[in-house]
């Protein structure tokens, strides 16, 4: 009989369950994956990498510093770390850079599958240099965990190769500075004015010195230098343990004598080398010199790779220094891993150097030898200009000094040129300035004529005592007695002083303007403007300039004596040599003013022409070629006419001449400053000269202007003499 439903559900009630361990098991293993689940994992490598990136880009070389982990800090140490890094900046002569880092890889474990606690990340550098320019390379950063669980963190496990693939330890990133070679300079029928021979450097590396008073003494012995003087060239503030510091430069021709002395000093090496030379040994004040660059002087150069000590051209001495840049080129630079004795690993980055150019100078060789030589031991100076283009023929300064002795380091030369009272380094062709004395005629001629207060042909009085302006302003001929009623060529040829102050008051009762404007049409009173030439501007007297260089209301006021002075080239009147000769050829060339040009072009050493400098007009006199032509035939009778100042020199002689001679009072007592300028031929004119003597001793039958005019007929003989 079947149980009723009571009995039923107490049976239920009493029996076992039957309990299913399958599902238990995967129970347990889910919760065991859900309470993993809520675990912090590890974090990720990137931040860290993309910190150092960061850090790195700003040069917070402390930041990176903090990154790393213990152990390899305790590898690099700080010295080798944020010390380093800032160096190895420098020597890279870097100005930025990009660090992108990329997805961190980790390493397989022996099972196989990936180590949680290593990793990987690339990252992608560019480092931007002054000196090579942008360098990309692919480096990667080793990184570590350090800790469990919320307290792991990455950390870097750094190396130099972290900085550049190639940097293993030991090996250094070395910038290697490429020479360049300093461009020629040359005349314009190319002869070598300044160029190169072979040589030698004797230098030291303060860190190779074992003994310091022993190589003072034994190199002080072999290079003929006190100790005092080699100190100093490696005391000086740019001077690192292992750069080699020049002392001085020997001739090829002396270097064999002394390798052997000088192979037995510790610290003391020898380079070859080319120096500059100048074979020809003309224009020296032209060309001017080579030194020591200071360190602001390098500072100012850097970007052709310029250090403190290079040679450079001599501030303010001349072509070299002004034409620096074009003639010293760029040095090149190569950018490298080495080994820790300099033997090379990798380049990285090279630039290479850019040679110096030449420069070609409008100078005639033989025209600048005659002018030097016919100066002889005379202070002064002679400059002549080709009439029709305003190029630069020749340019003669005297004294002079040997600009070899200079790079020689001749110390006992140098000394002399120092002090001597003649001033043998100072150009008196370009910043000379002088009173013109009767030189200037001309110039008062052409404004007579053109304002209409003298017409040609028309005779004025030549006393030897002339009262125009009234006694208070009386002044006197050079000659010692009247030479009466005379017409302007002949007042020219004379050079009567007295004529030319009836003239001077003429114009300067018209208007006290005229004569100064008209000079300064003629290219007096101001710089010419010649490239890469140091000059002075002179003056010209006015009444506005009188009011701006006094201070003293007295002395501002423009007096006749002042206008009846310049009339003769006297008074406050000062030109240089230059000056006179462009002046000179405006006169020839019926009123054209030039920009003399000495430097007429600029070439690559393969002799391809990178820049010419053509003739430029920069003014016309106020003057007509009528004018002019009557000027001129005045000046030719100075060199031709038997009353002529000048006419016994060109006496019979060919080609024909023109000129002017002038003799003014010197600051030097007793002495004067004496003048010629002239052209040839008179016809055809194919030179201007004008030549000075500075502070020229006249005696009796000895006249400076003659001796000027003796001068520039030398000259005039070394062009057209027939080869």
């Amino acid at each position: 009989m079947d149980p009723s439903p009571a009995a039923r559900i107490r049976a239920a009630r009493v029996r076992p369950l039957g309990i299913n361990r399958g599902l238990v098991a995967a129970v347990a293993i889910l919760c065991a994956a859900v309470l993993n689940a809520c675990e912090p994992g590890p974090p990720p490598a990137e931040p860290i990498a993309r910190q150092y990136a960061a850090a790195w880009q700003k040069s917070d070389y402390q930041a990176m510093w903090d990154l790393l982990a213990d152990d390899a800090k305790a590898q690099v140490t700080p010295a080798g770390f944020t010390e380093r890094l800032p160096r190895i900046a420098d020597e890279m002569t870097l100005t930025s850079l990009d660090a992108k880092p990329g997805v961190a890889t980790h390493p397989a474990l022996p099972n196989g599958s990936p180590d949680p606690r290593k990793a990987s990340v690339p990252l992608d550098v560019t480092f931007h240099t002054q000196r090579v320019g942008d360098i990309a390379r692919t480096t990667a950063l080793q990184l570590v965990m350090v800790g469990d669980k919320d307290k792991a963190v990455w950390r870097i496990a750094w190396t130099p190769e972290a900085i550049l693939p190639h940097l293993t330890a030991g090996r250094l990133v070395r910038m290697t500075r490429l020479p360049t070679s300093r461009g020629r300079i040359i005349a314009r029928d190319g002869t070598e004015l300044a160029t190169f021979v072979e040589a030698g450097v004797v230098g030291v590396i303060t860190g190779q010195i074992r003994s310091e008073t022993g190589l003072l003494s034994s190199l002080s012995d072999a290079l003929g230098m006190t100790p005092d003087q080699i100190k100093a060239k490696y005391t000086q503030s740019w001077v690192k343990p292992d750069l080699f510091v020049p002392i001085k430069t020997v001739p090829a021709s002396q270097l064999d004598a002394l390798r052997t002395r000088l192979s037995l000093i510790e610290g003391v090496q020898v380079q070859a080398t080319r120096v500059r030379s100048y074979p020809s040994g003309l224009a020296s004040q032209t060309l001017g010199y080579l030194a020591e660059a200071s360190d602001a002087e390098a500072k100012a150069k850097t970007a052709r790779g310029i250090e403190a000590g290079d040679l450079i051209g001599k501030k303010d001495t001349g072509l070299e220094a002004t034409l620096d840049d074009e003639l010293g080129g760029s040095y090149g630079f190569r950018l490298g891993i080495v080994e820790s004795d300099e033997r090379p690993v990798e380049t990285l980055a090279e630039t290479a150097p850019v040679p110096g150019r030449d420069v070609v100078l409008s100078l005639d060789p033989k025209l600048q030898r005659a002018a030097e030589n016919a100066l002889g031991n005379n202070k002064g100076a002679i400059v002549a200009e080709d009439p029709w283009s305003g190029e630069i023929l020749a340019l003669a300064s005297r004294p002079t000094f040997d600009l070899n002795a200079l790079v020689s380091g001749d110390a006992a030369a140098i000394a002399r040129y120092s002090s001597d009272p003649n001033r043998p380094f100072f150009n008196r062709a370009t910043f000379g300035q002088y009173p013109t004395g009767s030189s200037f005629k001309p110039i008062t001629a052409a404004a007579a004529l053109r304002n209409g207060v003298y017409k040609w042909g028309d005779r004025i009085d030549c006393p030897q005592r002339w009262t125009g302006y009234g006694e208070q302003w009386a002044q006197v001929n050079h000659e010692p007695v009247a030479l009466g009623l005379m017409d302007l060529r002949t007042a020219l040829a004379r050079s009567c002083n007295t004529f030319f102050y009836e003239l001077g008051k003429r114009l300067n009762d018209r208007d006290p303007n005229i004569l100064p404007t008209t000079a300064k049409s003629f290219g007096l009173g101001k710089a010419t403007d010649i490239d890469f030439v140091y000059e002075a501007e002179g003056i010209v007297p006015s009444p506005d300039w009188k009011k701006q260089y006094f201070t003293n209301p007295a002395d501002q006021v423009w007096n006749p004596g002042d206008a009846t002075n310049l009339s003769i080239g006297q008074g406050f009147l000062l030109a240089t040599p230059l000056q006179m000769a462009n002046y000179t050829s405006t006169i020839a060339n019926d009123g054209i003013l030039w920009k003399p040009r000495l430097v007429i072009e600029l070439r690559e050493r393969d002799g391809k022409s990178v820049k010419t400098y053509p003739k430029t007009q920069v003014g016309s006199a106020l003057s007509i070629p009528t004018d002019l032509s009557l000027i001129r035939d005045g000046m030719h009778a100075v060199t031709n006419d038997p009353d002529g100042t000048v006419s016994f020199v060109f006496q019979n002689y060919s080609p024909t001449t023109a000129g002017k001679s002038g003799t003014a009072e010197s600051p030097a007592r007793g002495k004067v400053d004496a003048w010629f300028i002239g052209w040839a031929s008179f016809e055809q004119p194919s030179i201007a000269i004008a030549a000075v003597l500075d502070e020229y001793t006249e005696r009796p039958g000895v006249f400076g202007s003659v001796d000027s005019a003796i001068a520039v007929k030398a000259v005039l003989t070394a062009k057209f003499a027939t080869p």
